[in-house]
């Protein structure tokens, strides 16, 4: 309880004072001139030079000549006292008691808050939550990343889509061979007739070496030209399909026939153009001299890998906008790369340490496909420098996709193994797929119920009597909308689009799908306007923000450090007045949550 002079000078019962004992609101004065003048420029109901102050088993009080009546919309008073150097007090008015016609006893509570104001020192404290800074000089948001803990729902919505493909509409047919298919053409010193040597096994470079022979053949799903820097030009598409098919030599040759959208060497490819670094691939002929004949490119010599760097526009361009920079936070927006063939991931953009998107592909010519797309900086700081290195052990932000993209092969054993293993492959596949949908199903319904039966938020107390009503507004607020489980534990409704080569091609499920979500509007609004009303949580050792936007600032502390010249019993109710939350008010519409408040 705090501690009441006994008597005072200069009191006046005032009415009009938009705050109460509860201290969810208050004013805030920079001064004291200006804490003063708004105290006695309020509506004075009565006024008295001097009286002694009662009190009642521990509760203060006046008795005013006035009837009840004429009090009637008493609720706030202030005095001064010759023993505190004329200081000005302020208090409450928590009752009005009936005594007699004309006497009216004022029950009080002294306003610690705007009594001991300028007489406290406020230490760095642990501020739980409190109007932080939106937005940095260069626009981007400020990161803020602690959970609020409170319901943002369970479905995300697709605000902006792209669809990347590293070659554009260039696809890539990868040939693998256990020997050479093509005659090389060889000549030796001096001569200037060519001649060709028989096809052999010989050991190839393909990042190490090996006895695999391997061509890459650029198409259009189309069937369209393919322009390229080798020369003579290649083949169309059909026709080297054709020659693999009915050339014997080929057909029992092939170890591996995919479909890829980047083989990882020099290649770049583009508006139906590629080109080749000559060094790593040359041209070749592959005939029999009795079945159709074709040219393609043939892998000569690639001892290290390249990749793609593509920069995208800003991380948080293409979200709906919002007025809390919170909301550009994760969970509240989410970046998700998928292949829609079973790889996906989610990343956050403030992890992201660059203003661009930018993504790294590499690739290889393995005997199957394996594309990788990495997210470049993230989650990297900023003494890690912006090189290859870098970039490779960054694959933890990053999706691969190994699925394979096969040709079918067609030799003697191919129809007997497909007829006598088809029932096996797909009911390995939907067993695959069934127990990895129910094995997220069931963690989703497990975190549910786990939060179901929790107490989601418990509620501080204050441990001080004379606080009235002093339970945390904002505690229970998140109590009401407790996040119950996060959209994360809910399965995608379809986590893989196609099983094949023809599906997945023939349905434009190619390269990468870059995809930016966000909450639903309803939660969004409903997020804004609790942030709008109590800040950000920060849970961060700090002096609090007390004046720092237009018109009210909010202030939650977690046994906070304060010290004055005053009583124990005052600084003790006093921080317990910030521990449990209050809103500074910096203009006289105390409550009015419709006004627009800047950023100072």
């Amino acid at each position: 309880m705090a501690v009441v002079p006994a008597s005072g000078t200069n009191i006046r019962l005032i009415s009009g004072v938009p705050f109460s004992n509860d201290y969810k609101h208050t004013r805030w004065f920079d001064s004291v001139d200006q804490q003063t003048n708004y105290f006695l420029n309020r509506n004075v109901v009565h006024a008295a030079n001097q009286m002694n102050f009662q009190k009642i088993e521990g509760k203060n009080f006046i008795a005013v000549p006035k009837s009840i009546d004429e009090l009637w919309n008493v609720n706030y008073l202030m005095f001064q006292n010759a023993q505190y150097n004329n200081k000005w007090f302020y208090a409450f008015v928590t009752k009005l008691e009936y005594k007699q016609k004309n006497t009216t006893y004022v029950h009080f509570q002294l306003d610690v808050f705007q009594t001991w104001k300028f007489d406290m020192t406020f230490k760095p404290s642990f501020v739980v939550r409190e109007h932080c800074k939106l937005w940095n000089d260069d626009g981007s948001p400020v990161i803020n990343t602690v959970d609020e803990g409170i319901n943002y729902g369970t479905e995300y919505d697709v605000v902006h889509a792209e669809n990347y493909v590293p070659h554009g509409d260039v696809q890539f047919l990868v040939i693998v061979a256990k020997q050479k298919m093509h005659d090389e053409v060889n000549t030796g010193e001096g001569e200037t007739n060519p001649s060709t040597t028989a096809t052999k096994i010989e050991a190839t470079i393909n990042a190490m070496p090996q006895p695999l022979a391997y061509y890459v053949h650029p198409f259009k799903a189309d069937g369209s030209e393919v322009t390229t820097n080798i020369s003579p030009a290649i083949s169309d598409i059909k026709t080297v399909l054709k020659g693999l098919y009915t050339q014997d030599d080929a057909v029992n040759n092939i170890v591996s026939l995919y479909i890829t959208d980047y083989v990882g060497a020099d290649v770049n490819g583009q508006d139906g153009s590629v080109t080749f670094n000559v060094d790593q691939f040359e041209h070749a002929s592959v005939a029999d001299d009795v079945n159709e004949n074709f040219t393609t490119v043939y892998v000569k010599d690639v001892k290290l890998y390249s990749y793609i760097s593509k920069s995208f526009s800003n991380k948080y361009d293409n979200y709906r906008t919002v007025t809390e920079s919170k909301l550009l936070m994760h969970p509240y927006t989410v970046l998700t790369l998928d292949d829609f063939k079973g790889n996906r991931r989610d990343f956050k953009n403030e992890y992201i340490n660059h203003e661009n998107l930018i993504l790294h592909v590499r690739g290889s010519l393995g005997t199957s496909n394996k594309v990788a797309y990495t997210v470049a900086h993230y989650n990297t700081g900023s003494e890690m420098p912006d090189d290859g290195l870098t970039d490779r052990i960054m694959f933890e932000g990053s999706i691969i996709n190994n699925n394979p993209s096969d040709v079918p092969i067609l030799n003697e054993y191919l129809s007997a193994y497909l007829q006598g293993h088809r029932n096996s492959i797909s009911n390995q596949t939907n067993s695959i797929m069934f127990n990895g949908a129910m094995g997220a199903v069931s963690t989703a319904v497990s975190g549910a119920v786990s939060a179901k039966r929790r107490n989601p938020v418990g509620v501080a107390s204050a441990g001080v009597e004379a606080v009235q009503g002093a339970g945390n507004t904002v505690l229970d607020l998140q109590a009401i909308q407790a996040k119950q489980q996060d959209i994360a534990n809910i399965p995608p409704a379809i986590a893989k689009m196609g099983s094949n080569t023809a599906f997945e091609f023939g349905n434009g499920y190619r390269g990468l799908f870059i995809l930016k979500k966000q909450i639903k509007p309803e939660y969004r609004r409903k997020l804004e306007a609790f942030f709008n009303m109590f800040g950000y949580k920060l849970n961060e050792v700090k002096i609090p923000n007390f004046h720092t936007r237009q018109y009210w600032n909010f202030v939650q502390t977690a046994d906070c450090s304060i010290t004055g010249n005053f009583n124990n019993e005052d600084l003790k109710e006093l921080k317990a007045v910030f521990d449990n939350g209050i809103t500074f008010w910096h203009t006289d519409d105390i409550g009015n949550y419709s006004l627009s408040n800047e950023v100072l």
